[in-house]
């Protein structure tokens, strides 16, 4: 896609913080000066909530790379037969991406990716032109977000226009051209990158946020909860599974290094995968910031927590989440309606072995018998039943994610390990209700 894109920085200045989660509710979003934008550290943490408010755009991660474009290209759910009234759903799953359809919308999320990442690179050189300004602590973990923020995105606009089965191929395609990586606000494109020479600016982006987060995120708890009191009083520290955290970094890279898949990668994947997993296990929860995430259990899931979002490692606050979902998860769908997107009975069955006792199905999908083409509606971003805390939250990385990229690891290293793989599949197993374990053959 060539052409030009032009970015306004839009700074939100009225976010009111009288609750955990008032960074992320927008209230009159305005242009000010730079200049004056960047005198405080509130402005500096108000652009960063910025960026990910960006990302939460319908091109983004509020629909199409999260629920809705990309699950449909994956052919997730029941097909849809032809493309009367339906248009872009057909014209994406039947990967027709230049028609008048699918031509806006796959140019609306490289537009709108890139003004996230221009928006993230304007702070950045802020960030660091008045570091006098920020306290060592906003310092680290404003810094360390939007590096993280940068590589997220890269990472996705890499898998979505470069190339893919980089494992396979990596001769061929480290050399080629793939995407712009952008590190800087210029009026000039940023250059094609080659494939290794892209992989090796998101590790760089990802290591440097690591090691800005490593002993400054409340998350990893390296200080007391109470040290971050004074600097806390809005509550911009609380919730960091809302945010960039120092696991959803060690996250990404485990996903970067496993997508590479290079015998070198798959050390460095499974070492961070181990982090994370070492760390869930000790608990990271932190009850005085807001901060919870662990596995849920069959006990513990019901129709009140579809969206699982105490699992996210990282996600994202998305407002109003129903209206977005409106004609496309619809539980008790009618024979009229071509837009549901829902698995048929029959493929639901084949997909879960245990129909009794695996809350994948019994819980997290809602069957439909109304309809002549029966069939079970997915409710992961449904939100009729969902209690307050797990509304309009969008799942970017989860725990589940880094026992498969574990388990992956140890059957691709060099020595294979199956009983630590099968140890990893089994305790996502039985965290969703299936206790038979696999064993090794």
């Amino acid at each position: 896609m060539k052409k030009y894109i032009y970015i306004i920085l839009i700074y939100m200045t009225s976010l009111i913080a009288s609750s955990c989660s008032d960074w992320f509710d927008v209230t009159a979003p305005s242009e000010i000066r730079k200049d004056d934008h960047f005198s405080s550290v509130t402005g500096f943490q108000q652009s960063l909530i910025g960026c990910y408010i960006g990302m939460t755009d319908d091109a983004l991660y509020g629909t199409n790379l999260s629920w809705f474009a990309t699950e449909i290209m994956a052919h997730q759910f029941n097909p849809y037969v032809n493309s009367t009234n339906i248009g872009l759903a057909y014209w994406l799953q039947s990967f027709n991406y230049t028609n008048t359809y699918t031509t806006p919308t796959v140019e609306e999320i490289w537009e709108k990716a890139y003004n996230v990442i221009v928006n993230v690179n304007d702070e950045l050189a802020n960030i660091e032109e008045k570091k006098e300004i920020l306290d060592d602590l906003n310092y680290h973990i404003i810094k360390g977000e939007l590096l993280a923020i940068r590589a997220y995105i890269h990472f996705d606009l890499l898998r979505l226009y470069g190339y893919g089965n980089w494992s396979q191929r990596d001769t061929e395609l480290d050399e080629k051209r793939t995407i712009p990586y952008a590190t800087e606000v210029s009026k000039d494109p940023a250059p094609q990158y080659s494939g290794a020479e892209t992989i090796k600016l998101l590790l760089n982006d990802l290591n440097e946020a690591a090691a800005l987060l490593k002993d400054y995120d409340p998350i990893t708890k390296t200080k007391a909860a109470s040290f971050y009191q004074e600097y806390n009083e809005e509550g911009f520290f609380n919730e960091r599974t809302l945010r960039m955290n120092y696991y959803a970094v060690k996250a990404l890279q485990a996903r970067v290094y496993l997508w590479r898949g290079k015998n070198e990668d798959i050390v460095n994947a499974l070492s961070a995968a181990n982090e994370i997993i070492t760390a869930l296990e000790n608990n990271i929860a932190i009850n005085e910031m807001y901060t919870y995430c662990n596995f849920l259990t069959p006990e513990t899931v019901n129709k009140s927590c579809t969206s699982m979002s105490r699992e996210n490692i990282f996600g994202l606050n998305v407002s109003d989440v129903a209206s977005r979902i409106v004609n496309y998860i619809k539980p008790y769908y009618l024979d009229s309606e071509n837009t549901p997107m829902y698995l048929l009975t029959t493929d639901a069955m084949s997909l879960y072995e245990n129909s009794a006792t695996d809350i994948r199905l019994t819980t997290l999908m809602e069957p439909n018998t109304n309809a002549q083409n029966t069939g079970y509606t997915p409710l992961k971003v449904y939100q009729s039943d969902l209690a307050n805390d797990y509304k309009n939250k969008i799942s970017m990385i989860r725990i589940p994610e880094i026992y498969y990229i574990a388990a992956e690891c140890y059957v691709k290293q060099n020595n294979p390990n199956l009983p630590l793989a099968l140890n990893c599949l089994n305790t996502v197993r039985e965290k969703r209700g299936l206790y038979t374990h696999l064993w090794r053959i």
